[in-house]
């Protein structure tokens, strides 16, 4: 950013830089007034119990058993 070498370019820029500080005093006040967000309390989950289901039982594979001679 080049600096003014005349006044008028001097003046020119404290305008702008005036405008520039008004706006972000704009912004501030804005953020100031915003109000932060409560914090909820935590609630506990209720845990849902679930229904025992009957299961067949499990079919037993048949081992063949070996020959003797």
């Amino acid at each position: 950013m080049a600096l003014p070498k005349t006044p008028k370019q001097c003046v020119i820029k404290i305008r702008s830089l005036k405008k520039q500080l008004t706006e972000m005093e704009k912004r501030k006040k804005k953020l100031s007034a915003k109000k932060k967000p409560v914090k909820k309390k935590a609630v506990k989950k209720k845990v849902v119990k679930r229904k025992a289901v009957k299961r067949k039982p499990a079919k037993k594979k048949t081992t063949k058993k070996k020959k003797r001679r």
